[in-house]
């Protein structure tokens, strides 16, 4: 856990868990954004440049199937950057029930796809699911709201996706705390660029759901309630969208002197032309 005042990172063993999940838990009271980042083995797979979005989702839960976090860094924030607090293994279970209780919480990446994969395969205790689009859809029902500053960076000008964290934190006029390559100090490092970019870039909450090398959107709850306002506000502007067209033109049947009933049969005299 990264403390404002000290610069320094807390570290979390079963020693000392029950005291500082106690802390946790207090934080997020007020400091709702969680930046995380990962360490593990790397991947099993090599995955191409021109994979598809199902070949680089199978490649990347292959790996994280079949290995473990070697470490795993939190750190609570504010949208001000004001940071309360985190660093572990083992209290995954404790963190998920805190989880629960609080609402509204935000968590917050760099090029975290195989840090979402890892956090959402240690909260649930389970493989992952088996395509990127149930995937998603897991990762908005456990986790909920989740930004990659990856995305972010490659939307506005002046900024680029092709950005490492370090490169990033320096454009923004930011310096590292703590060494490189630290779950930790990582994430203590994300969680003051994504404060740094709500603050520089506009509409920051369109890039919500976006996780770099995802195919598909995590569409929160939150996210669901802002897309159903903005419905709701354009049907209130224009009008209730009008009726979809038939699939085909409705044709009336007409009824003329000699034209057969339905069901019905017309026997014509033949004429014989001679």
């Amino acid at each position: 856990m990264v403390e404002m005042k000290k610069k320094q990172c807390r570290e979390i063993w079963s020693w000392n868990r029950n005291k500082e999940m106690s802390l946790i838990e207090d934080c997020l009271r007020n400091y709702r954004f969680i930046a995380i980042d990962t360490e593990f083995p790397g991947s099993l797979r090599q995955t191409s440049q021109h994979a598809t979005d199902d070949e680089r989702y199978n490649d990347m839960s292959f790996s994280v199937d079949r290995t473990k976090l070697i470490q795993l860094g939190l750190t609570l924030f504010d949208i001000n950057g004001r940071i309360g607090g985190i660093g572990i293994k083992g209290f995954f279970s404790e963190m998920f029930w805190i989880l629960k209780k609080t609402r509204n919480i935000t968590w917050v990446t760099f090029h975290g796809y195989y840090d979402i994969a890892y956090l959402l395969k240690c909260f649930t205790g389970e493989a992952l699911p088996f395509t990127s689009e149930r995937f998603s859809k897991a990762v908005a029902r456990i986790l909920g709201s989740v930004y990659d500053l990856k995305v972010m960076a490659g939307r506005y000008e002046g900024l680029s996706s092709r950005f490492g964290l370090e490169s990033l934190a320096h454009e923004l006029g930011l310096n590292r705390v703590g060494t490189a390559h630290h779950a930790g100090s990582d994430s203590e490092l994300t969680a003051r660029v994504f404060a740094k970019m709500t603050k520089i870039c506009n509409n920051v909450q369109e890039s919500e759901g976006y996780v770099y090398g995802l195919g598909y959107r995590v569409i929160s709850d939150r996210l669901k309630q802002k897309q159903h306002m903005n419905q709701v506000m354009r049907t209130s502007f224009y009008g209730p969208p009008p009726p979809p067209p038939p699939p085909f033109p409705l044709l009336r049947p007409m009824f003329v002197p000699g034209f057969p009933r339905f069901g019905g049969l017309v026997l014509m005299p033949r004429v014989s032309m001679s």
